[in-house]
Order: C-alpha cells, then sequence, then structure tokens
C-alpha cells in the first residue's frame, strides 16, 4: 500500500493485512531471498506504526515446488522485526509455518460450499487448498481469507468466479448463502469477500471500478451484520 492509503486507512477505521507483491517470484530457489527480503523488510518497518496494519503476508498463492525454506525464513525475519502482530505466511497456499492458516475458495454452489467447512465445525479438518504436501493445525485460527468473486457486469465483457448469476436477486441468495455459512462456523475466525471494487478485468466487485454500489448496501450490510457464531461463545 502506498502511504496515503494506510494514512486514511488509519484516519477511518479500517483494518488491513500489510502485504507484498510477489507474482512470478520463483520462490524454488533460496536465490528468492536476496531479490525479496530486503524490499519486504523495508515496507514492514516502514509500515510499522500504521494501527490500521493488524497483520502481515508476505507471499500470496505460492505454488507446489516452492522452497519451504524461503516461505519460513521470511516468515522468521517478519516475526522477529514485528513480534506485536500475527503473520501469514503465505495466504491461500501453501503454508509452512503461519499464525494465521487460510484458504481461498471460491466454490459458487452454496450447499457443495458448505460441505467444505461441515467437518471443521465438527472439530475436524477444513477445505484446504493442496492439502497433500502441509496439514491444518487446528491449535491455529481459521481464515477464510478470499471467496466468492462472482462476475456481475450484464452486458459488459469481463472476469469473475465460477458461472454468473442471472439477476440481482440471484447474486444477493447466492451471497447470504455463502456469508452465513461462514458466519454459522464456530471455528472460522474471519472472512474476505472477493472483493470490494471491480479491479481492471476483474469485475466481481460489490462496487464498480469508479466506486459506485451494484447492489442495495443496505441489504449486504444486513448480511454481513449477523451475528457469527465465534461471537456467540
Amino acid at each position: 500500500f502506498e502511504p496515503r492509503f494506510l494514512y486514511w486507512a488509519d484516519q477511518l477505521g479500517y483494518l488491513c493485512w500489510g502485504e507484498h507483491a510477489n507474482w512470478l517470484l520463483d520462490v524454488s530457489t533460496p536465490a528468492a531471498l536476496l531479490y525479496f527480503l530486503p524490499e519486504w523488510l523495508e515496507a514492514v518497518e516502514r509500515d510499522y506504526s500504521h494501527p490500521s496494519i493488524v497483520g502481515w503476508c508476505p507471499f500470496n498463492e505460492t505454488q507446489r515446488g516452492q522452497d519451504d525454506r524461503v516461505i519460513d525464513a521470511v516468515y522468521v525475519a517478519t516475526k522477529r522485526l514485528d513480534p506485536t502482530r500475527p503473520v501469514i505466511d503465505t495466504s491461500g497456499y501453501i503454508h509452512v509455518r503461519t499464525d494465521i492458516y487460510d484458504c481461498h475458495d471460491y466454490e459458487q454452489d452454496p450447499v457443495k460450499f458448505a460441505e467444505h467447512y461441515k467437518a471443521l465445525a465438527e472439530g475436524g479438518i477444513p477445505f484446504i487448498n493442496h492439502n497433500e504436501k502441509h496439514t491444518y493445525d487446528p491449535n491455529i485460527p481459521f481464515f477464510v481469507s478470499e471467496f466468492g468473486g462472482a462476475r456481475w457486469a450484464p452486458g459488459k465483457e469481463g472476469w469473475g468466479y465460477g458461472n454468473d448469476p442471472k439477476t440481482v436477486e440471484e447474486f444477493i441468495q447466492r451471497f447470504r448463502a455463502l456469508v452465513t455459512t461462514l458466519l454459522n462456523n464456530p471455528r472460522i475466525c474471519a472472512f474476505c469477500y472477493t472483493q470490494l471494487t471491480d479491479v481492471e478485468q476483474e469485475v466481481n466487485g460489490l462496487y464498480t471500478y469508479d466506486r459506485k454500489p451494484k447492489f442495495d448496501p443496505a441489504v449486504l450490510s444486513a448480511i454481513l451484520s449477523q451475528k457469527a457464531a465465534i461471537e456467540k461463545e
């Protein structure tokens, strides 16, 4: 984030994760640390005092073939620089050492989506991206950090996840079902919907690129304002 963004996040009460660009970085070799680590730690040091930042996440969706030593080294260095905040080692997948276990789940069918987290509610293992290598740790919080993502841009070109809703009512019905599934699960500590606004070719925002609402904000607010199961314990 640019400093101006974090300034206004501080002023307006937004909660943010401190993140960094890593797409196309080859994390299959320790040489990646030479390029990535100095810039990442500089960003952490620069933004350390922003109260809007609630945690750090240096990588996003690192893939099969990653060198776990790279992911772990950045996690350790981040914790040493800032031991006060949680660190997600690599958002979505594939986790090595992390303070919060997160996943990215773009299943659009509410019934199938609910099945992904049924076992978690009962103390079992939830949906996990690429779980053949790393297993879920039930002793740390579980966070669905990306979900939803349905395209809504009638009459326009663009991209979104899965099949497009045909009407506003269908979109709201799907949105409510996905959100309610997560809210009702006592073992899910947080979630983040993809995404707030359209971004370039991605037209799966709740708002347009120029920040105009696609749906009735009051309806979305009512859905998101339901008390979560984790708040009732």
